[in-house]
């Protein structure tokens, strides 16, 4: 199929009373494709499965499915499989008989026997790790065990012409979320239909979406492929989503003098900004000065690079904790009055209270003070594709 086979929606906005729950938002889905939606509680990201399934009525926008219009269809008659963020079980029916209930709907077609249908069911149920719980009630089983009854009862729908999962897996395990997450993702791709996995967690969109939507106030923020996200923020609010921890974030002033330009932050500290940063500022923002003086500049954890003091031509700070993890380590460290994260495989046994020096090894992002849109990013389009430039450490 080609991606106008798939889902569209074109201008989708729906108010409740004085609250504009969604606005304008246009996005599309190809078949075989999983888009993750991602964004913060209260966002829209319900909303926009329910109107997508048929549960809410938009206000204005359309929505096309396989090249057909099918906002006013009935949500019977729109064959998506729908894994609700409340789970919807029923009470009164087994993990199995849940599972099977769509299959079994009057007047819906099947080519399953009864058999294949019980085989059918019983591998879905085994690969999410409940086939033992197949006789049991909801009032039986855990969350995790509901919310995973409540999966299964969404994947058996194979033939479905979408799927939509809300948050399929928030209430898991972390080791059952590390490897539900990539099976599910793969049977959704085997599968000739578009798909729609919703998440709050800015990483899990990451690791399952072919593409991601940032959805932030009922507006997508961003939609490209995991590594446009993860590199090139459109803005402070999707930095602040997307990362473990995300990016630090600093409100400063650019100064100039003799030739070098520093960024001031508010309690006066200031760190010298590389020429080439600056340089691709300048030219981002079409100027030839600075623009406007005031910045927020980002910069990932990872790209935070802890120094002993010996080395005296780097910034100082504080460590105000640190959190081992085995494989690296967090540190949180105060930078004048801003409090900065890194993300370092060697903390050199540094302790809380100790001073240190720091210096910004990686790529370097600005946005805007007022709007908090990117300005420019460390991380440059080349030839199509995105390439890192080195920034010198500050």
């Amino acid at each position: 199929m080609s991606r106008h086979d798939g889902l569209t929606l074109t201008g989708i906005s729906k108010a409740y009373g004085d609250i504009q729950a969604l606005s304008d938002v246009n996005l599309d889905v190809a078949p075989g494709e999983v888009v993750a939606v991602t964004g913060p509680s209260g966002a829209g990201k319900s909303t926009l499965c329910k109107c997508i399934a048929g549960l809410e009525r938009p206000d204005g926008g359309g929505i096309s499915l396989g090249g057909r219009e099918i906002a006013g269809d009935p949500p019977g008659k729109r064959g998506i499989a729908f894994l609700f963020e409340s789970y919807a079980l029923y009470p009164h029916k087994t993990v199995f008989e849940n599972a099977a209930s769509p299959l079994r709907v009057p007047g819906r077609s099947s080519s399953l026997s009864g058999a294949e249908l019980a085989d059918r069911i019983g591998r879905e149920l085994d690969k999410l790790a409940i086939g033992h719980l197949a006789d049991r009630l909801p009032s039986e089983l855990s969350g995790g065990q509901k919310q995973r009854a409540a999966l299964a009862r969404a994947l058996v729908q194979d033939s479905a012409a979408i799927t939509m999962l809300d948050e399929p897996i928030s209430h898991l395990d972390a080791k059952l979320r590390h490897r539900l997450r990539g099976e599910i993702k793969r049977e959704l791709m085997a599968r000739d239909a578009p798909a729609i996995w919703v998440t709050p967690d800015g990483l899990e969109a990451l690791s399952v979406g072919d593409r991601v939507a940032v959805l932030i106030g009922g507006k997508i923020a961003q939609f490209g492929t995991p590594r446009e996200i993860w590199e090139n923020p459109a803005s402070v609010d999707v930095a602040r989503l997307i990362g473990d921890p995300p990016m630090n974030l600093l409100s400063a002033r650019l100064r100039e003098n003799d030739g070098q330009v520093t960024a001031e932050l508010d309690d006066g500290m200031r760190l010298l900004l590389p020429p080439e940063s600056v340089e691709r500022l300048v030219a981002a923002a079409g100027k030839e000065s600075l623009p406007d003086g005031a910045v927020t500049i980002g910069v990932k954890p990872r790209d935070i690079r802890i120094i002993r003091l010996e080395d005296i031509d780097v910034m100082t700070s504080e460590v105000v904790s640190l959190e081992p993890f085995g494989k690296h380590s967090l540190v949180t460290l105060s930078l004048g009055q801003s409090v900065v994260r890194a993300k370092t495989r060697d903390d050199m046994g540094v302790k809380a209270g100790e001073r240190v020096g720091l210096s910004f090894a990686g790529s370097i992002t600005f946005f805007e003070a007022k709007t908090g849109n990117r300005i420019v990013t460390g991380w440059e389009e080349q030839g199509g594709e995105t390439e890192r430039r080195a920034v010198p450490a500050l």
